[in-house]
């Protein structure tokens, strides 16, 4: 997975009150990052060669973390909130400057949370994806990650119908674990070059999956998906990038990723009975630079767009169309950062919530109200005709 330079002194954390003080900054001066020069808080000042705004430090619950607050910040204008994962010996400054996601979110206006993995948590400064003990609900980094997403929420003008989940290879991982983990948080993902949800549950046999990906296919991902998401059940839309020449992690993990988050997505829409027919629903071919793509997307059985699938030819274990000077970066592919995210900005969690809810039926218990079963049916319908203006 990939490496970088995890040594940047400028990625320690710098504690919960610089994010309180920034935060007191932007409420009280459209100058933002000018006004915190002035009160000597340089940590929230962009680093060089950054997107304009402020690119914060801070730590919580004893892990650090970094938060991009573009320049059109308003705290008195809810804006969406990528939690956005690095991949192994990466660190949140590093992932930033490869993938260039602090450039697109000061394009869009939307907040970044880059939390940090650590060498206690992993030497190698991986996500824990694989160990169920890290990685499911109310449990290890992945009740982490989420504590830390409602805190971000709860200290900023965040729109907490629009929070999305990403990650690159170990984060990808991670993030595909996250959106069926807690739906109930997260809108919707984008997965770069990761194993599909819950694959295995050791070290070797994450290997081997990574490698081959033998360790479980997509109708088992898909069917484990559903059933932890429990009474949560809904779509749950992902875009999935990944090179057909990635030596790290196979490119079979992405063809069951896709498999996978279709028939979690079908059930979580249609219940138990699975009627699914995994065949997209557009293909378009294209040569971005060197690299010739496919581009597959799949709808499910409300016709909602729920998986994006981009498998580039030739391009290795790199974050597609990052930076020129990244380690791990194919500058040349398509642009992955600007995609997830016009992606994965037009879901809302409320109404794939409320697609989720028209396939209810009302228990008798005594007399049932018809007006509170038409109210019910007519959110649903509502909810599928805004999906299928995608």
């Amino acid at each position: 997975m990939p490496a970088s330079d995890d040594t940047d002194a400028t990625d320690d954390a710098v504690g919960r009150r610089t994010l309180l003080r920034a935060k007191e900054l932007w409420q009280s001066s459209p100058l933002g990052t000018e006004r915190a020069v002035q009160a000597g808080d340089e940590s929230a000042v962009s680093e060089p060669g950054s997107a304009a705004g402020a690119f914060l430090g801070g730590d919580h619950d004893g892990r650090s973390y970094r938060l991009y607050v573009p320049p059109g910040y308003d705290a008195d204008e809810p804006v969406p909130l990528l939690v956005f994962l690095h991949g192994c010996r990466q660190t949140p400054a590093a992932f930033a400057a490869e993938t260039g996601m602090n450039e697109v979110a000061a394009d869009e206006t939307f907040l970044v949370a880059y939390p940090k993995q650590s060498r206690f948590g992993n030497p190698l400064r991986c996500w824990n994806w694989y160990d169920d003990t890290a990685a499911t609900r109310g449990a290890g980094e992945l009740a982490w990650l989420a504590d830390l997403t409602r805190s971000v929420i709860d200290e900023f003008a965040v729109d907490e119908d629009r929070v999305y989940v990403a990650g690159l290879s170990a984060g990808g991982s991670m993030a595909a674990r996250a959106i069926v983990e807690y739906t109930d948080l997260f809108a919707a993902a984008g997965v770069h070059s990761g194993p599909a949800y819950d694959a295995v549950g050791s070290v070797f046999a994450a290997l081997s999956q990574m490698y081959r990906g033998d360790g479980q296919d997509g109708h088992e991902a898909g069917i484990e998906a559903y059933e932890a998401m429990a009474d949560r059940a809904r779509a749950i839309p992902t875009i999935v990038f990944h090179g057909t020449d990635d030596d790290v992690v196979d490119v079979t993990n992405a063809r069951q990723l896709t498999e996978g988050t279709l028939r979690a997505s079908h059930r979580g829409v249609n219940g138990e009975v699975e009627t699914l027919e995994l065949e997209p629903d557009r293909v378009e071919t294209d040569v971005s630079g060197p690299y010739e793509y496919t581009r597959r997307q799949y709808r499910d059985g409300t016709g909602t767009l729920v998986v994006e699938e981009w498998l580039v030819d030739g391009m290795g274990h790199a974050w597609s169309g990052g930076s020129p000077n990244g380690r791990f970066t194919a500058p040349e592919g398509p642009d992955a950062s600007r995609l997830l995210w016009r992606f994965v900005s037009e879901y809302e969690k409320s109404t794939l919530e409320a697609a989720a809810d028209a396939r209810w039926t009302l228990p008798v218990v005594g007399p049932v109200s018809l007006s509170r079963l038409s109210r019910v049916r007519a959110r649903g319908r509502e909810a599928i005709s805004r999906l299928l203006e995608r």
